[in-house]
């Protein structure tokens, strides 16, 4: 399912009470009802490809606007911004950006964020510190979690 589709929420799972029994139609809103996320907004941004698709690249990548990775990188990628992993992007290593949108892989730390948003088919393995975090249905997440407080 691609972010900007927008399916019917589930309704919750799990042994409920006769009061929540009966208002379980509530979750059953459909998801167009609801704000956009703010991955939604970031994939629609400009950005500058710092890595191409089917390209491998290794070493420091350091912007001062919003980037996005399509190719393979391997080392620290840091924008006083924004920066987008594609789906089909990979990076192994560590992003430190105020903003950080997930629709491919990740294996490595994220540090320093404001907000971070893994995408339906994001795969993440690694520690993530971030003031904001948004894990989107279908997200894969392995690691250690910081997320309320920044840690440069």
């Amino acid at each position: 399912m691609a972010l900007n589709e927008r399916p019917l929420n589930p309704a919750p799972k799990g042994n409920l009470t006769g009061a929540q029994a009966g208002t379980t139609e509530a979750f059953r809103t459909p998801v167009s009802a609801l704000p956009l996320a703010p991955g939604q907004a970031w994939i629609e941004e400009r950005t500058r490809v710092a890595v191409s698709r089917n390209i491998n690249v290794s070493g420091k990548l350091v912007f001062q606007e919003p980037v996005r990775i399509e190719g393979n990188f391997r080392g620290e990628v840091s924008s006083s911004d924004l920066v987008v992993i594609s789906e089909e992007g990979a990076v192994d290593g560590r992003i430190k950006t105020p903003r950080l949108l997930i629709l491919g892989s990740l294996q490595g730390d994220i540090v320093g964020s404001k907000s971070v948003v893994l995408g339906p088919r994001s795969r993440v393995k690694g520690r993530i510190e971030a003031e904001r975090l948004t894990v989107c249905e279908g997200a894969r997440l392995e690691g250690d979690l910081v997320v309320g407080r920044v840690v440069s």
